[in-house]
Parts: C-alpha cells; structure tokens; sequence
C-alpha cells in the first residue's frame, strides 16, 4: 500500500512538472492528462484508505475522503466540464485552500516540541494555503500562466501524499496474525503503564522531597520566633530589674 501511494504521488509530481514545463499551453490542452492522474490516485487513496493500517489517529478516513474528491475532480476535468483556464484555476485554488486548511492539525502550533515531521506537515499546509490564496488574486498582480500555477499545485499536492504514504503500514489479514497483533499490543500497553509507574514514582518523590523542605524550614522559622520572644522576655526582664 505504501508502495502504491508513492508511485501514484510521483505521477501526480510528474504530471505537475510537465504543467511547468509547459506553461504556455492552455490546460484545456493538458486536461485530460492531468484528469487521468486524478482519477488514479484518487482509486488509490480511496483503496489505501479501507485496506491500509494506520494508528489511532485515524489516518486512513482522511486519505478516503481526499481520495474521493480528488476521483471526483478528475472525472470532472476528463469529462471536458472545465471549459476554460481561468475556471481550471479557480477549482484548484478552492481545492488548495479547502485541504490546506482541513489537513493542518492543532499540535503542529506547539513549535518548540515539533519534530521534523510535524514540520514538514506544516510546511506543506503553509505552501497549499498561500498556493490557492495566491491563485485568487494571480490575474491582478503578477499575471502567471495558469498551467504554470496548476502545475506547482499539483507538486504540492503530489509531495504531501508521497509524505503521507510513509504513515502507511502494509494490512495483514487478522486471522492470521491476530494474536500476535493482541500481544504486541498487550506488550506496548505494559510499556506505557511502566513508564507512567515510573513518572509516577518520579514525581511521589520529588514530591516528598519539597514536603521535606517546607518542613524544614517551618521548623526554622519556629526557632527563629522563639529564640526572638525569649530574646524580648530576657530584654523585658533587665527593664524591670534596672526600674
């Protein structure tokens, strides 16, 4: 499974190339091409996503859904329903910003603990977002090939599915594997309860360590105000005895 996701996202970077290297020519001349592609990793993701195991997050319903509408698309544009560039642009701009903004996930906003994954996740959703933002505003500013710009969205799309495909792990049938599937299961809950006995033991004891010192300086200050009220009474004391 991982290995189709990666061959489909590497046609969907070649088919974006080939926009790029040719630019001049309107899309409706490069639209059945580029329908094509949508229509086959649109199949594969949809494939991926129902037969592929992915972890807790749910991986698997997102590629689905991503898959089915990029299969709609492309039975769109090889239908000949996109008559024209400037419609083309728009579809993809939407299409860009739509999943740059679905894909983006709320962890990724702690900087300080992302990994090199989480930044490469954000930095692809950054690039989607000023892609489609971009498009809406092309014939006003810098006046770009649409095929140009229809290419560079589709490496974008392309790079985040080939970055995608490596969450994939191959699906095993379950009668088979099942029980060894349940103990390496069983075995990585153990290590998460051990982990979280020792934090736990990390903590009671850190804990019993500042009791420890709150204690002890209690106890310090209770001298400190006794050797002061003896210090007053002794003072009290000569007063009367010089009176």
């Amino acid at each position: 499974m991982r290995t189709l996701m990666m061959i489909a996202s590497v046609a969907m970077i070649g088919a974006g190339i080939f926009c790029v290297a040719n630019a001049s020519a309107a899309f409706l001349s490069v639209a059945f091409v580029i329908g094509l592609i949508f229509i086959l990793l649109g199949a594969f993701e949809i494939l991926i996503g129902r037969r592929a195991d992915f972890d807790v997050s749910e991986t698997g319903v997102g590629i689905a859904k991503d898959g089915f509408l990029m299969l709609i698309f492309g039975i769109v544009i090889v239908s000949g329903q996109v008559t024209d560039d400037n419609s083309a642009l728009m579809m993809f701009a939407l299409w860009m910003l739509i999943e740059g903004v679905l894909a983006f996930r709320s962890e990724w906003l702690d900087i300080m603990e992302s990994d090199a994954d989480q930044r490469i996740g954000v930095t692809l959703c950054t690039l989607m977002l000023i892609a489609g933002g971009y498009m809406f505003f092309n014939n006003s500013t810098l006046r770009l090939s649409q095929t140009l710009l229809i290419g560079i969205c589709m490496i974008i799309l392309g790079l985040r599915r080939f970055w995608q495909s490596f969450s994939i792990e191959y699906s095993r049938p379950s009668f088979v594997t099942g029980n060894e599937e349940k103990l390496m299961e069983a075995q990585e809950d153990e290590k998460r309860a051990l982990a979280k006995a020792k934090e736990g033991i990390r903590e009671q004891k850190n804990a019993q360590r500042r009791i420890a010192k709150i204690k002890a300086d209690m106890a310090a200050e209770q001298d400190i105000m006794m050797s002061a009220a003896i210090t007053r009474q002794e003072r009290e004391a000569e007063r009367e005895m010089e009176e």
